[in-house]
């Protein structure tokens, strides 16, 4: 064999390759990803350093049901904080404080529903993990 041979490669995908499918899945929203692809789908802000170790805590607790959490603990102030995951397009930002970490019940801001409100912690675990399972594009 004196010639030059071509090589064939047979390649079948989808969309192609996986940065592609990722970056057409970031085109279509905007960055405002479903909750069960979002990079980051849940912040928690402890209010001031006595709540971290609660936040610690949860965000143990969510992880165990494969959530993508993150725990905003810098010393900004709790507007900051909230403002900084509001424009990071986090799905569910929770505010833990006093109350929050005496009774278990959870003040949720819930991007996709546009709204706040309070949730026992069980509960909210169960929504997250039906959350998981709602794919939908």
């Amino acid at each position: 064999h004196n010639h030059a041979e071509q090589p064939v490669m047979i390649h079948r995908a989808i969309l192609g390759s996986f940065e592609r499918f990722i970056a057409i899945l970031s085109e279509h929203f905007g960055g405002n990803f479903p909750f069960f692809v979002a990079p980051t789908q849940i912040a928690l802000i402890p209010i001031n350093e006595e709540h971290h170790v609660f936040a610690l805590k949860l965000k143990e607790e969510l992880k165990k049901h494969d959530i993508f959490v993150e725990v905003l603990d810098k010393n900004d102030s709790l507007n900051k904080k909230v403002r900084l995951a509001e424009k990071q397009k986090i799905p569910m930002i929770l505010v833990l404080g006093n109350e929050e970490v005496e009774t278990e019940i959870l003040s949720i801001r819930d991007r996709e529903k546009q709204a706040q409100y309070k949730m026992p912690l069980k509960e909210f675990l169960n929504m997250v993990e039906s959350k998981m399972q709602e794919v939908s594009f």
